[in-house]
């Protein structure tokens, strides 16, 4: 498998966000298999997530064949700061499924960097999905983040942030300590209960992110229908995305111009607020190229050919091995 041949593999790209997990193979006859299921994020989904590991590489295992699979696993649930952990429950998941194959593992932000052409290898990576994230790399190959740490510790300006506050923007404005917003109707029309019931209901459960990162089409909506407390939520999440940016870009010392992916439901819910934010990193940071990345599964598998040009075996740059990313070979 380590010198498996890139035109005889199955390629597979694993985008393992906070809310799905889309999974695309393509064969050596150039056949494409997509498939979307639940997180595979033990924080988002519980003891569901490794049930919904197994499905994805069992199903690639199908997929696959009788042909080596060389892939990019880029998940939500990995921390590079501690990765052993999610190594571990990925290489057990492989082995109880059966499955053989040579993967690069990620988070779910690394696979930008190298797989949106106007990055080529320098520029900053922006996520907006569930949680929200940065990552950036200079020409030197030098990377930096920031975000990243769940939402207790992080994820300003993503859906949780966006919905949690939706949520108490709707509640406070219910009982008179904030002011009136459409909010109040949206979620109590969307969920089929009162706002005390839906706030209760949600805080009860084990694992709230889903629940809360749901809400936030509603903000977007209110926001859209011209909505002040809307507005001044997604104002406020505009901020802390720019300023995670800021941050990263910052630390690289990127020169004016630099480019800028964006990734993540809420911006591909939303394209007015994506918009919005791209006018800000242009106007206050001086960014250049803004690109919306849609297909992030079609990103991933971008990055898995970058690193397989001229048929080199898998490996990753040596700027972000055993730092970012991980060869796991089961």
């Amino acid at each position: 498998m380590r010198g498996a041949d890139p035109g005889t593999a199955t390629l597979v790209a694993i985008d393992a966000g906070g809310s799905h997990t889309r999974v695309l193979a393509v064969r050596p006859d150039g056949s494409r298999e997509h498939s979307v299921r639940p997180s595979v994020n033990p924080h988002a989904t519980g003891p569901a997530a490794d049930r919904t590991l197994h499905e994805v590489f069992a199903g690639i295992g199908v997929a696959a064949g009788a042909a080596p699979v060389l892939g990019w696993l880029a998940s939500a649930a990995l921390d590079p700061e501690d990765p052993e952990p999610e190594l571990t429950r990925l290489r057990r998941a492989a082995e109880t499924a059966g499955l053989s194959a040579r993967l690069v593992v990620s988070n779910d932000v690394v696979p930008l960097l190298w797989g949106v052409p106007a990055l080529a290898g320098a520029g900053i990576a922006l996520v907006c999905g569930t949680g929200s994230g940065f990552l950036g790399v200079d020409r030197r190959g030098t990377v930096a983040r920031a975000g990243g740490c769940e939402y207790l510790g992080s994820d300003e300006g993503g859906a949780v942030d966006i919905g949690r506050q939706g949520l108490c923007a709707a509640v406070r404005a219910l009982d008179g300590r904030g002011p009136r917003t459409a909010l109040v109707s949206l979620l109590t029309r969307a969920s089929g209960v009162t706002l005390p019931a839906l706030a209760r209901a949600i805080a009860a459960q084990p694992y709230p992110k889903q629940r809360l990162a749901d809400l936030a089409p509603l903000v977007c909506a209110g926001w859209r229908d011209g909505d002040a407390v809307c507005a001044d939520i997604l104002d406020r999440a505009a901020t802390e995305l720019v300023t995670g940016v800021r941050a990263v870009r910052r630390r690289l010392s990127l020169p004016a111009g630099f480019a800028v992916a964006t990734v993540g439901g809420v911006f591909s819910g939303c394209p007015p607020f994506q918009a919005m934010v791209a006018d800000r990193l242009r106007a206050d940071l001086g960014a250049g190229h803004v690109e919306q990345v849609d297909t992030s599964a079609e990103t991933v598998l971008g990055a898995l050919r970058h690193l397989l040009t001229d048929g080199r075996p898998l490996a990753v740059p040596a700027a972000i091995d055993r730092r970012h990313a991980w060869i796991l070979t089961t």
